[in-house]
């Protein structure tokens, strides 16, 4: 599969802090993935980029899980998506870190830029890179059923993809309290053969049902 980009702007922006956004609409139907690219800049002018985290498991237009290294996203395309964000990060001045996410279509290659935000007077809090042989799951749980109270943020490392789906299912299951329905649908979204496979975002859900 090769790399080809194309830098369209939508009017949708990335977070500007870490892991999944929630007020960011959903994938496009068929086999379109979301991926976000963090950009650092130092303030001694150094600019480098970190792995791809993919906006991986959807629940209503929300995101409910991200998890970097993208799962089965090709080498060549994921040196083109962090070449192009820096590019991005370079020709806006950004100082500090920055998100630019993208739109992957996953059976052509293309790919375009719908957003991209700089987190402001960063640049000091910047002191080490996205892991690279480590995998991390970042989830969004909401508490209870009950939507207006606040949602649990749980971020989950591993050495594998595997090891860190294991340890997520097993804090998801330990959690104290209700199962509420966010908990509930990621439990089985992890279990899933599909996902275990590699299967994300709308492929995913076409996948499991």
């Amino acid at each position: 599969m090769g790399a080809k980009v194309s830098t369209v702007m939508s009017s949708g922006g990335a977070t500007s802090r870490r892991g999944p956004p929630t007020d960011f609409a959903g994938p496009a139907a068929g086999r379109e993935r979301r991926l976000d690219i963090h950009v650092f800049h130092s303030d001694a002018g150094e600019l480098s980029s970190g792995r791809a985290w993919e906006r991986s498991v959807w629940r209503d237009a929300r995101v409910l899980i991200a998890e970097c290294p993208a799962p089965q996203l090709p080498a060549s395309i994921e040196a083109a998506l962090r070449a192009v964000a820096a590019d991005v990060a370079r020709d806006r001045g950004w100082q500090g870190m920055g998100t630019v996410a993208f739109a992957l279509d996953d059976r052509s290659g293309v790919f375009r830029v719908i957003g991209a935000d700089a987190q402001p007077h960063s640049g000091s809090a910047v002191v080490s890179h996205d892991p690279d042989n480590a995998h991390a799951l970042e989830m969004r749980i909401d508490g209870c059923v009950d939507r207006r109270l606040p949602c649990t943020r749980l971020l989950v490392c591993g050495a594998t993809r595997g090891e860190a789906l294991r340890r997520a299912y097993r804090a998801l299951s330990e959690m104290p309290g209700p199962a509420g329905v966010d908990r509930a649908f990621l439990m089985n979204r992890i279990a899933s053969r599909a996902y275990c496979s590699g299967l994300t975002g709308t492929r995913l859900d076409q996948a499991v049902g």
